[in-house]
């Protein structure tokens, strides 16, 4: 019997004033998109930082491939790493300033398997086409990209190293409108052609319904999971109330 490729189970996270979620239970499946979404202070960044381990629960558990993230150590952290990786909201801090985009996108090859740049290069240049970028980007440094060619040379490093599961996090939010749709479908295609599971953190319901099989409301530090048609009904009443008689 097949199992999540992520499971939460009662996780909860505490500041001094107190708790910024409690509780907080769902599943994420193979080649599924579970949506994380809430109004800004809602605890939704703040949970996909604690299942990437960037930030450590206060309870609960976070378990990938039968192991608990939460109580993992950093070694054993360090070896499951490549299986879930993570998209940071601002494309412009998500690569080093000092390197080029070779650099960056041959980095996780070469950090993991132990290879050099042009082995690296060799092996994930059909990955770098894939994502749309050509062979003219590579010689530059980031402050020379859009924010959209950033996003998709993020998607080749963490696409290189074939993970189970993405944590994103407002990917497209500081994107304009047009590229914000062209990194949404390539992130769908990528999905397709990979099996892999997203947790896809958002504040904008459009986003959400298009990319989410089900979305987890976060509200006062309560999650409620939604499928896609209650999460739509929701929106509708909550960003659209009827106007009284």
């Amino acid at each position: 019997m097949s199992s999540p490729v992520l499971q939460l189970t009662g996780l909860s996270k505490s500041y001094g004033h107190g708790d910024i979620f409690s509780g907080i239970s769902f599943e994420v499946w193979s080649g599924k998109t579970v949506g994380l979404f809430g109004q800004s202070g809602s605890g939704k960044s703040t949970l996909g930082r604690c299942i990437m381990r960037l930030e450590a629960p206060s309870s609960g558990y976070i378990t990938m491939q039968g192991m608990d993230l939460a109580r993992m150590g950093l070694r054993k952290l360090r070896e499951l790493r490549p299986s879930f990786q993570m998209i940071f909201q601002h494309p412009e801090v998500s690569l080093n300033p000092r390197m080029t985009l070779a650099e960056s996108v041959a980095e996780p090859l070469m950090v993991h398997k132990g290879i050099g740049i042009d082995e690296a290069l060799k092996e994930i240049r059909p990955l770098i086409s894939r994502v749309g970028l050509r062979d003219e980007h590579l010689a530059r440094y980031p402050h020379q990209l859009s924010g959209g060619e950033v996003q998709r040379a993020v998607l080749s490093r963490i696409f290189s190293l074939q993970p189970k599961l993405v944590v994103a996090d407002e990917p497209t939010s500081m994107l304009d409108v047009s590229v914000q749709a062209q990194v949404l479908r390539l992130m769908q295609d990528l999905q397709k052609e990979t099996g892999v599971s997203y947790l896809f953190i958002s504040h904008d319901p459009d986003v959400m319904s298009v990319m989410c099989d089900q979305v987890l409301w976060l509200d006062h530090g309560n999650g409620v999971m939604y499928d896609r048609t209650a999460f739509l009904d929701r929106v509708k009443t909550e960003y659209n109330p009827v106007a009284p008689a």
